[in-house]
């Protein structure tokens, strides 16, 4: 799992049919040095970027914990109420979204 800000929503009229009704957001992953940045200051500076699906309904400048592979195909799962996890094509999914964040700068 990793922390991160959602930047932005991807939007696709050609995908594959398990992917439907999927909401997808792009998300910048956070560097230590982000994280130790005062809270009103924290930025994300990694150049990366996962597209992610979203199953809490997240937006545009919220701090999300987002999981990889098994973990977020059972989080979506839940979301799509699915009894086959591998139908889905999706590595990684919100499953968070972070109200307060404290990292101990020690």
């Amino acid at each position: 799992m990793f922390l991160g800000k959602v930047i932005g929503s991807v939007w696709s009229t050609v995908k594959w049919p398990e992917v439907e009704g999927i909401k997808l957001l792009t998300v910048q992953p956070y560097n230590l040095s982000d994280l130790t940045a005062p809270e009103g200051e924290r930025l994300p500076a990694s150049s990366d970027l996962v597209v992610v699906a979203d199953t809490l309904d997240a937006g545009v400048g919220d701090e999300v914990v987002v999981a990889y592979g098994h973990a977020a195909r059972v989080a979506l799962q839940e979301t799509l109420g699915s009894s086959e996890l591998t139908a889905h094509p999706v590595d990684a999914a919100v499953v968070a979204i972070v109200d307060h964040l404290e990292v101990d700068n020690g």
